[in-house]
């Protein structure tokens, strides 16, 4: 661990998606490191089982409605008066081919995964900058923001944006001198409600509670990208291959060679 063991103590963190899978994983683990977490998500039974568990508030949310963020962040405020970290973490997959998915399904995914994630910023930056101290904000895309695949239009769509959200936002905060800092999650495989079928110990698929401490060190150490699975580099290099060697071909043309 190259963080403080003792820098998250007393600090007041929110986490979306927090009933189940990596967000269930993530606050529990900011809480044994001595947060004060506020769990978010619109499963309100499994929304109440987790922050019981906890010994931690909850707060009913459907991050694609802006007007759910904005609720949860003045309940936030009400109660803890400040804001140390957001966890932007709540999503869904919808994996189908191109064709087969209906306006509804690119609807659903892009208002939970990107809008979601668009909410989240809106609501907390502010209110980050205005606890002062060094907030930080992390989003959680996935590997599929950074390479594709079939099957994945809509959810790859969702998961690009976030990451070049969230690359955006890091450089306009730097240059306006802010102390607040924001990092997104690129994990791959991880055995949780939306990939349940994946086994314990099948290669390349992590438990929830991996990723969460991989997440809780990247918090730490205030990364831009916090990637959970290294051995996926290589096909996100295959695809940035891909796009230098367009430029290059095009630059042939040009130059008439």
């Amino acid at each position: 661990m190259r963080g403080d063991e003792k820098d998250l103590v007393g600090k007041v963190a929110v986490v979306t998606g927090a009933a189940s899978g990596i967000g269930r994983a993530l606050a529990g683990a900011l809480r044994a490191a001595g947060a004060e977490v506020v769990l978010a998500d619109r499963d309100e039974q499994r929304l109440a089982g987790a922050a019981g568990e906890l010994d931690a508030q909850g707060v009913v949310v459907d991050v694609s409605r802006c007007a759910d963020m904005r609720r949860l962040g003045d309940e936030v405020m009400e109660r803890h008066g400040r804001v140390d970290l957001v966890v932007n973490n709540a999503g869904i997959a919808r994996i189908a081919p191109f064709e087969e998915l209906s306006s509804a399904d690119w609807e659903r995914t892009l208002g939970v995964n990107l809008w979601g994630t668009v909410h989240g910023m809106r609501v907390f930056l502010p209110l980050l900058e205005r606890s002062g101290g060094d907030g930080f904000l992390v989003n959680t895309a996935s590997i599929a923001g950074v390479r594709n695949g079939p099957g994945l239009s809509a959810y790859s769509a969702s998961k690009f944006g976030v990451v070049t959200l969230t690359e955006t936002v890091a450089q306009e905060l730097a240059g306006s001198g802010s102390r607040v800092g924001v990092g997104v999650v690129l994990p791959a495989r991880v055995r949780t409600g939306m990939t349940g079928h994946a086994g314990a110990g099948t290669p390349g698929v992590l438990e929830a509670e991996d990723v969460a401490r991989t997440v809780l060190e990247g918090i730490r150490c205030r990364d831009l990208y916090i990637v959970t699975h290294p051995e996926a580099l290589e096909s996100v290099r295959e695809r940035h291959r891909r796009i230098e060697a367009a430029f290059e071909a095009a630059a042939d043309r040009e130059s008439g060679t």
